[in-house]
């Protein structure tokens, strides 16, 4: 197959003519040295006569903010704006053509931000097609001589030789006027090592011994391919200006840096354009059908509840999770026997039970994988699971309508972006390619499925094909493999970054179908790279691109070509993307993105998801965060629309509304992550605090096994062996009428059956997490499977039914008969104290809150800060009650009382209160977690509750009576403290 490209495009030809249009009449001395650039004369009054008249042509598009006039300085900074997909490094390239026939303008540095970048940029300047087509097509006389600067490998002793792709650029002569030089780098080393810097090479260039020097006397003309990567604040771009010192700076792309103007209230960031010639926008590129639509699609949390969890790492017996909402995420280190209700309330009752070099086990029977995410339900199978199912059915949809087209078969190709190199590479120390092996087995089920269809011959020998080699369909990138001496990895690599013809082919140089198709990165293959056939992107890593949410999209926007290289228009094509539910409103976002430049520009009212976003940073209620706007006057109706003369004051005063310009911050962050411990408040509470880290144990008041027996078949029965649905949720984000618009489309449903295993296994774990007898429950088992069926049934969703059905019993019908008994040891230090007993001198804010408020505590407050969770908590701590001592909201795990539920409980607050009579204290320890909707998490609350009741009775009985109340959502703590100390008084009287 050999790419075809298309030359007398009106969007492309647009922005090369406005770059050709700046230097007319703009004198040139021809005079300069042979191997610099000729001088353009930086202070010709033309420059901003030619700026002003080709920014105010209407096919240019830039919008009157945009056209003020902007001084030139000592290098001459021109800006080409157009969206991904679009063609910059064919327009860019053109540009280099067109200035050195009209000008002369020789010798052209690109700068990239990476490396993939950089070899797709070298690779497509040498191609064969590329030179023919401005050669032949375009009919330039001039050839380009790319050199490539890579980093230099550790020389052996000898002499030091200047680089030698700068020795080629530098000595490259004006006087060969059938020459173009261009070197192309990429940011790192224009920053790092001293390749370009140092003086001490034995072979010089010229009266150069410094290679930045050398590069500065060719007087080049830079090229920045992605600028929002080069903002002026960075060591790149200062290099760029201050080192290399070119005559002029061309910035191509899709997205630009921000920059702040003004100061105090009035400070406010804006888009960095300097001189800014054209803009091709996402809404004039959507509209005009130059690249393809998106149709976004997530799965909906099967727990209705908008959370997840992702395991960061594993090291040691410690695991670091991740807690990720649509607004916020947290991230906690956890043990074996640890809680994940730390990460969230709605996975209270499930605990760790083991960790391993590369496995976290779960007290529900799940395995959970380093990098894996699961949504926030204990009957989950793996999100990312789904996720690879769908993707993988979306694209065999598309590849299917691709492959049977008349006029010219497309090869379909799908990019999934990950999170961890060993879940798809593995590696000699026993790492599992767990996530490749995932894909694997889905993948073939797929083309089984696919198989049995009606298929024409040519898709049945494709598919089948397919099927006999599933690694040959499939390909990584990844940052690690450039050091990869393994030669199937560097195959993969090379398919990838280079053989960009060879990968949209669908059958070799053989003639064999060509099944690589399926292509796998950790986000390495982002700006700059593309291939047009991308059809498909999963993004099952959850960070990404915040600058633009089409940068993120971008490496599958570009319109196809077929299998003779013609590229397709004129036709409708969509790319899937598929997210998670932390993204659910990309489809949204995109939009308001693509319809910006079309609008206003301006924030002209408060979306309802912004106010629920805000509200829960700053721990409000919406109606009061709305009534606080209304007041202040920031918004004029229920609509919540904005007083456009009050935005910035807003913003000042709620920066986290800001989220257009990126202003927004997470004020948790940044500062170290800590609070001190008032020593003097400590000490009133010490006797407190040493008796509620008593170590008891839970033990049964009598054998409950013939209990257990005679309650497991109808615990089987309650819906254990069943397969569970999760539904999708699709956007088809399209031009209507001038502007793009997300519509709503048909999702997807699947079964959840999770991953199967064998019986013994099944029995094992089940054991392991409930200690119920394998022969009891084996027992039950072939009872129930009398009368059921049970084939595919037996997998960890069925385990983890069972495990939760079997706890949600026992929590109802045997928490009356615990008791609680003193253990026999202690832990030598606590959240508060060090093993010597010492007090330590501060604790880690996450474990008393995720929320900062800037006010100062009362005096009898145990911390430094306040630090709180709920709104309900704040009013705790910033109101003062009379007869306090000192009271403090109590380090999450610090108090462990075991229960139940399998869970260490831990409450909210402590206080020591003076009596009424004025000579003794009373400890009241709060609980002040509100009640949850679901039954069944209420009943989990419930139990823990009444355990720690038992717990506190059990400690009166020891000999140190402490209080333990309930704090509703409407009941404040001088109410109930008040409440007590009648109670004390009565009893004593």
């Amino acid at each position: 197959m050999e790419l075809k490209l298309e030359g007398g495009l009106q969007h492309q030809e647009y922005a090369v003519e406005a770059i050709r249009d700046v230097f007319k009449q703009v004198m040139i001395d021809q005079e300069a040295p042979h191997y610099s650039n000729p001088i353009i004369d930086i202070h010709s009054n033309m420059f901003l006569g030619n700026i002003y008249h080709i920014q105010h042509k209407s096919r240019q598009n830039v919008a009157q903010k945009y056209r003020a006039e902007q001084p030139v300085g000592t290098t001459l900074c021109l800006d080409i704006k157009m969206e991904t997909g679009t063609g910059k490094t064919y327009v860019y390239t053109h540009a280099i053509f067109e200035l050195h026939k009209r000008y002369g303008i020789n010798k052209f540095i690109i700068a990239v931000p990476s490396i993939a970048i950089k070899a797709g940029t070298s690779t497509f300047l040498n191609e064969t097609y590329v030179r023919a087509h401005f050669k032949n097509t375009l009919g330039y006389d001039a050839e380009i001589n790319v050199n490539v600067l890579e980093t230099v490998k550790k020389q052996k002793k000898g002499r030091k030789h200047f680089p030698t792709a700068v020795r080629n650029f530098v000595e490259g002569s004006r006087l060969n006027r059938n020459k173009i030089h261009v070197l192309v780098v990429n940011s790192a080393l224009l920053t790092t090592g001293k390749m370009l810097t140092r003086n001490d090479y034995d072979v010089t260039v010229g009266e150069f011994d410094r290679p930045f020097d050398a590069l500065r006397s060719t007087r080049s003309f830079v090229i920045i391919d992605e600028p929002h990567t080069f903002s002026r604040d960075q060591k790149a771009y200062k290099a760029i200006v201050g080192e290399l010192a070119p005559q002029c700076i061309i910035r191509f792309g899709a997205t630009f840096p921000m920059k702040t103007i003004g100061k105090g209230k009035r400070k406010t960031t804006v888009r960095d354009y300097e001189h800014l010639l054209y803009d091709l926008n996402a809404q004039r590129s959507f509209s005009s059908g130059l690249i393809k639509g998106v149709m976004k699609e997530h799965f909906e949390p099967t727990s209705n509840i908008n959370e997840k969890v992702k395991i960061l790492n594993i090291e040691g017996k410690k695991a670091t999770f991740q807690h990720i909402t649509q607004t916020t995420k947290s991230s906690h280190i956890l043990s074996t026997g640890d809680s994940l209700s730390i990460l969230s309330p709605e996975l209270s009752g499930l605990t760790i039970t083991g960790i391993t070099k590369d496995l976290v086990l779960l007290s529900n029977g799940t395995e959970k994988h380093k990098h894996d995410e699961f949504d926030v339900d204990i009957y989950t199978s793996s999100y990312q699971e789904s996720m690879l199912r769908l993707a993988i059915q979306r694209h065999f949809e598309t590849e299917r309508e691709n492959f049977h087209r008349e006029k010219g078969r497309i090869k379909t190709l799908a990019l999934f972006f990950i999170d961890d190199i060993l879940s798809f590479r593995g590696d000699d120390n026993g790492n599992n390619a767990w996530l490749r092996d995932l894909f694997d087995r889905l993948l073939e089920a797929q083309l089984k499925y696919e198989l049995q269809k009606e298929n024409s011959p040519e898709y049945e020998i494709y598919l089948r094909a397919s099927l006999d080699n599933i690694a040959a369909c499939r390909a990584g990138y990844f940052a690690q493999d450039n050091s990869d001496a393994d030669e199937a990895v560097k195959k993969e690599v090379d398919d990838i970054l280079n053989n960009k013809a060879e990968l949209l082919s669908l059958s070799d140089k053989k003639g064999k179908p060509n099944t690589r198709r399926f292509l796998f990165s950790k986000w390495t293959l982002k700006e700059g790279w593309d291939n047009p056939n991308v059809f498909t992107i999963a993004k099952l890593r959850s960070s990404g691109s915040e600058n633009s949410k089409l940068q993120e999209v971008g490496r599958g926007l570009r319109l196809p070509v077929d299998e003779y290289g013609n590229r397709v228009k004129d036709e409708a094509f969509y790319l899937n993307y598929i997210v998670d539910f932390t993204e659910r409103d990309f489809a949204d976002r995109l939009v308001m993105e693509i319809n910006e430049d079309v609008q206003t520009g301006s924030l002209t009212h408060i979306s309802l998801e912004d106010m629920r976003r805000v509200s829960a940073l700053r721990g409000l209620d919406e109606m009061a965060l709305f009534m606080e706007l209304y007041q202040k006057k920031y918004v004029l109706d229920l609509d919540r629309k904005l007083d456009q003369t009050k935005v910035i004051d807003l913003f000042a005063e709620y920066p986290e509304f800001n989220n257009v310009t990126g202003k927004i911050k997470d004020r948790n962050k940044g500062a170290k992550d800590m609070v001190k411990i008032r020593k003097a408040r400590y000490e009133e509470l010490k006797e407190l605090w040493a008796q509620l880290n008593r170590k008891y144990i839970v033990f049964y008041q009598k054998d409950i096994d013939q209990q257990i027996e005679a309650a497991l078949p109808d615990i089987l029965a309650n819906e254990v062996f069943m397969h569970q649905t999760i539904q999708s949720s699709r956007q088809k984000v399209t031009a209507s009428e001038g502007q793009a618009v997300a519509l709503q489309q048909t999702g997807q449903q699947y079964i959840l059956a999770g991953k199967e295993m064998h019986y013994n296994e099944f029995l094992k774990r089940a054991c392991r997490q409930t200690s119920i007898p394998i022969t009891m429950l084996h027992s039950a088992i072939c009872e129930y499977a009398k009368t059921h069926p049970m084939d595919g049934y037996i997998n960890e969703s069925s385990l983890s039914a069972f495990i939760a059905k079997f706890n949600g019993w026992k929590i109802k019908n045997l928490q009356n008969l615990i008791k609680y008994r003193q253990a026999n040891y202690s832990s030598k230090s606590t959240a508060f104290t060090n093993a010597d007993g010492s007090l330590k001198e501060e604790v880690l804010q996450w474990t008393i809150g995720k929320n900062v408020l800037s006010a100062e505590p009362s005096d009898e407050y145990l911390y430094d800060k306040v630090v709180y969770d709920s709104p309900l908590e704040k009013d705790n701590i910033m109101n003062r009650v009379e007869h306090v001592i000192v009271y403090g909201k109590i380090p999450q795990k610090s108090i462990c009382i075991p229960n139940i539920t399998n869970d260490l409980y831990s409450p909210d607050f402590m206080y020591v209160v003076q009596r009424s009579n004025g000579q003794k204290e009373l400890n009241i320890v709060i609980e002040t977690k509100d009640v949850p909707n679901d039954e069944a998490k209420r009943a989990i609350e419930d139990a823990k509750i009444n355990n720690a009741e038992k717990f506190f009775q059990q400690l009166k009985l020891d000999g140190y009576d402490v209080k333990f109340c309930r704090q509703l959502q409407n009941k404040q703590m001088a109410n109930i403290i008040s409440e007590l100390l009648e109670e004390e008084t009565s009893h004593s009287a």
